[in-house]
């Protein structure tokens, strides 16, 4: 059931019709694509990110996804501010992703004004 809902909310997050990102949500958004077959490399540090909306997505299960948003590797996360892609973080031929949790939550922080206090 999770795994519907998550397909139904991204379907109504992302399309296949062009090469720039399609993400229609606003503020600042990290999702994290992946496959099923590389789960065990999930980037579970993600969830510890604070001030930014946080979304997985499967890319064996959308594969318009995979194209729509150029996901060469995975797992991959992009963050977004109201749909434009700001940053992105790929895996490495080891298919896992080792950026530190530090890295991300700086641009997150950049992004919303956070560092400025």
């Amino acid at each position: 059931m999770k795994r519907i809902i998550w397909l139904i909310l991204f379907c109504g997050l992302a399309s296949s019709t062009n090469s720039e990102s399609t993400i229609k949500v606003k503020g600042v958004v990290l999702i994290h694509y992946n496959a099923n077959f590389n789960s065990a490399n999930n980037y579970v540090e993600i969830a510890k990110i604070k001030d930014a909306k946080i979304f997985k997505s499967w890319i064996d299960e959308n594969p318009e996804v995979k194209d729509s948003e150029r996901i060469r590797s995975v797992p991959t996360i992009i963050l977004y501010d109201s749909g434009k892609e700001i940053k992105r973080w790929e895996a490495g031929l080891n298919l896992k992703l080792t950026v530190p949790l530090k890295e991300i939550q700086q641009e997150v922080d950049d992004l919303t004004g956070a560092n400025k206090f």
